[in-house]
């Protein structure tokens, strides 16, 4: 049995973190046993779960007070947890890589792997220091993984920086359509009006996530749609979203519901998920909507235009709130019996190409067996 060390910033309940969370007996049956290292000041909410699931949790905050510099103490823990027998060191974090790597290296770490989570819009001197990065760490022997065509392609553009290409995954076992009975229940536990066309978003409220954009495209839906807003998702400081809602007149029409640990149940319920990125590495908050069987409306960018040529009915839009409010109009307007329809085609092709056994697969073989490196 090999171990690998994942590197991650705050472990929420987003990402790289669910995907570990469902993936852990799969890990073992590839022959890895893996461990988790939280980098941010705060270690975050899913250590617990994902100690519960079987990974080893360490905490080592990396950043000193000076803004570009590690702590001290960071590189003498990290180097002894590295130094402690890992065969991989799989680094998930942007931040702070070359020292991450550099240090795994002196420890004598023989595989090193580096995963793009996003698709970084780097301009300027940023750019510039990034592209050197990575080919710092390319030195170093690090091999990166690419989650999506999107970041494969943003990867090569602004860095020169190659990759093999993996795949995300998500629980397919819990992420399934419901029966009947099952999308009745999710609607009426969270009171949802008989013919109410249910709209849903799940994911944190980062500005590039675009949830204003949702929230603008409200008021532009024809009177015929009576809407209901169910918003997933932890605010930022503030409470912004909210008060534009009222701003816009729409509070009443939207549920702010928080961060929720078993999003199924808003899924069942929805009549279309909406996801408006302004950029995405992939968007796993996606996958496991159409898993669920609910039509989706993404916005073409990244790994949501990857998303989409997977399907056959998902819909592509641009980031704005008209294109926003014709992609759920445009999906309101067909029958529900034939969304369903639709919706189950779509799922059984996204339940297929991203279950955890494929992920974990394209990772081990394509990046921790593998004695090629893309050049």
């Amino acid at each position: 049995m090999k171990s690998v060390l994942h590197v991650l910033a705050s472990l929420e309940r987003s990402g790289m973190e669910i995907m570990l969370l469902c993936s852990y007996q799969e890990w073992l049956r590839s022959g890895y046993s893996c461990d988790v290292v939280g980098t941010y000041p705060q270690i975050g909410p899913l250590a617990g779960d994902l100690a519960v699931a079987g990974y080893g949790i360490r905490h080592i905050p990396f950043r000193s007070k000076s803004r570009y510099l590690p702590r001290l103490r960071f590189l003498k823990d990290f180097y002894r947890l590295c130094k402690s027998g890992y065969d991989v060191v799989h680094i998930h974090t942007e931040m702070g890589t070359p020292a991450m790597a550099a240090i795994a290296r002196l420890a004598g770490v023989r595989r090193i792997v580096l995963t793009p989570h996003s698709v970084f819009p780097f301009q300027g001197i940023l750019r510039v220091r990034k592209r050197l990065e990575r080919l710092f760490n390319r030195c170093l022997g690090g091999r990166y993984g690419m989650i999506s065509d999107g970041v494969l392609k943003c990867e090569w553009e602004k860095f020169r920086n190659r990759g093999v290409r993996t795949w995300s995954w998500l629980d397919t076992a819990y992420f399934r359509p419901p029966s009947a009975p099952e999308r009745e229940a999710a609607r009426r536990s969270l009171g949802c009006m008989s013919g109410q066309f249910v709209i849903a978003s799940v994911g944190n409220c980062a500005e590039v996530k675009n949830h204003t954009g949702i929230l603008r495209a409200l008021p532009l839906l024809p009177p015929s749609i009576d809407f209901l807003y169910l918003h997933v998702g932890k605010e930022q400081p503030g409470r912004p979203e909210t008060a534009l809602a009222a701003e816009l007149g729409v509070d009443h029409k939207v549920r702010f519901l928080g961060s929720q640990g078993a999003p199924r149940s808003f899924l069942w319920a929805a009549d279309v998920f909406v996801m408006p990125s302004l950029r995405e590495g992939l968007g796993i908050s996606a996958l496991e909507a159409i898993a669920s069987g609910v039509p989706v409306v993404l916005t073409n960018r990244g790994g949501l235009r990857d998303i989409a040529a997977e399907t056959q009915w998902a819909i592509s839009i641009a980031t704005d709130a008209e294109a926003i409010r014709e992609g759920i109009a445009q999906v309101a307007v067909v029958p529900e019996e034939e969304r369903r329809r639709r919706a189950l085609q779509d799922s059984k092709c996204i339940r297929e190409r991203f279950s955890i056994e494929n992920g974990v697969r394209s990772i081990v073989r394509g990046i921790y067996q593998s004695a090629k490196c893309a050049d």
